[in-house]
């Protein structure tokens, strides 16, 4: 008898066991409607013995229910590649990973995309990092503006309880369902 692996699956355990650092909201504007979009920007690490180690962002824009607004996201990302990070992150930069996630979303009301940005010094350095630098190169490449970054806990690592969901969940944007969860530290 043949096993099957079933890869969505394996992607979901994945991210659910990711060391999460922070979230941070943002706004877009949307080429295709007047308005903008609300987003989370999800933040984990991963620290090699050596020190170094990478980033892992996911973005999560909240499309309203209009799926006719998905279109207009990929090119935006285009815009984040190897060759633009380098050139302003410095020589601490390695490599960036893209990481398809959209083709396992079910729904197209939401556009995910996640990045994975390699460094080699990341360990206790990730607060200074994200702040002074990836943020703002982020905003500048992908034209968004970033509120402050919420972190998780004061000791990278530590886990972070999802026991508690406001009762009137249903009713919040994501942005606002993201605030609303509890922080350690």
């Amino acid at each position: 008898m043949e096993e099957s692996y079933d890869i969505t699956q394996s992607l979901f355990s994945a991210k659910a066991s990711e060391n999460m650092l922070a979230f941070v909201g943002f706004n877009a504007s949307d080429p295709a409607a007047m308005e903008g979009i609300e987003g989370v920007l999800k933040i984990a690490a991963f620290t090699r013995p050596e020190g170094g180690g990478y980033l892992t962002l996911t973005f999560i824009l909240d499309l309203e229910g209009d799926a006719s607004r998905y279109s207009a996201w990929p090119a935006r990302f285009r815009r984040v590649d190897q060759e633009a990070l380098a050139a302003r992150l410095g020589p601490g930069f390695e490599m960036l990973i893209e990481v398809p996630l959209n083709p396992f979303a079910e729904s197209k009301q939401f556009y995910i995309e996640e990045l994975n940005l390699y460094f080699q010094r990341l360990a206790g350095q990730e607060q200074r990092l994200l702040e002074d630098r990836v943020i703002p190169v982020l905003s500048q490449l992908l034209d968004f503006t970033f509120d402050p970054i919420d972190w998780l806990a004061e000791t990278p690592g530590d886990p972070w309880p999802f026991d508690i969901e406001p009762p009137d969940w249903t009713k919040l944007s994501l942005q606002q369902r993201i605030k609303r969860l509890p922080k350690r530290g």
